[in-house]
């Protein structure tokens, strides 16, 4: 699967980035008294909740930090040594333990088509030579983020845990711009509204992802500044 980058259905519109912006702003001038704790709680309840058994808080909380850490770094690029680092950190690996999958997943939708095993690490290298270039970087930091969620996804690169450990992975490129870490909150509306826009990102329509994900970050900063519950 290739995203069409530069499609239409990818870039930006009015509505999502002006509305995404006002809350940035807004979210940036509130206190921030525990803000970050409140943020990371958020984050840890609702991927635990969608992931299920295998991870822990801990485990989660580490590698949701060391997300954090590299995007505080100016110099810092999100690379195929860090994505494997995260999910071994988030599973409870040893380091440089082999953490991709060895066999055939099953397909996350009837649009999906996982790149057999064998292929991966390759399919891997090439994502991450994309994710280098400068048409990716042109893109607003949403949409880098659902470009490398959909990517990663796409790839199925783990046993187990992929999705959560793309969400940290796509986090990378939300909170570079200032934004909070992508938490997709584990309401049955949000669920059912997830599910409708990953499959149509697989028949390669993801604007719809993109706008939740942009939703997900206002919701975010309105519950950590205050003005939601």
């Amino acid at each position: 699967m290739e995203l069409p980058i530069f499609s239409d259905n990818l870039k930006s519109s009015g509505s999502w980035t002006a509305q995404l912006a006002r809350e940035q702003e807004a979210w940036s001038r509130a206190p921030r008294d525990g803000a970050e704790s409140r943020v990371r709680e958020l984050q840890v309840e609702h991927a635990l909740e969608r992931a299920g058994q295998g991870i822990d808080a801990l485990g989660l909380l580490s590698a949701a930090r060391m997300v954090w850490s590299w995007a505080s770094d100016t110099e810092a690029e999100f690379t195929l040594d860090r994505l494997l680092n995260l999910h071994r950190v988030l599973i409870g690996a040893v380091a440089n333990e082999y953490v991709l999958r060895k066999t055939e997943p099953l397909p996350i939708n009837t649009m999906h088509d996982p790149a057999p095993a064998l292929i991966v690490p390759r399919m891997l290298d090439n994502a991450f030579d994309w994710f280098s270039t400068d048409s990716f970087k042109e893109l607003h930091p949403v949409e880098r983020a659902a470009v490398v969620y959909l990517r990663l996804l796409d790839l199925h690169p783990f046993p187990a845990h992929t999705e959560t450990t793309a969400l940290l992975a796509a986090s990378f490129y939300t909170e570079r711009a200032g934004l909070p870490p992508l938490i997709v909150f584990a309401d049955e509306v949000t669920r059912a509204r997830y599910q409708h826009a990953l499959e149509a990102a697989f028949r390669m329509l993801t604007q719809p992802l993109v706008e939740l994900f942009a939703e997900m970050l206002r919701r975010t900063m309105l519950i950590t500044r205050g003005d939601a519950q």
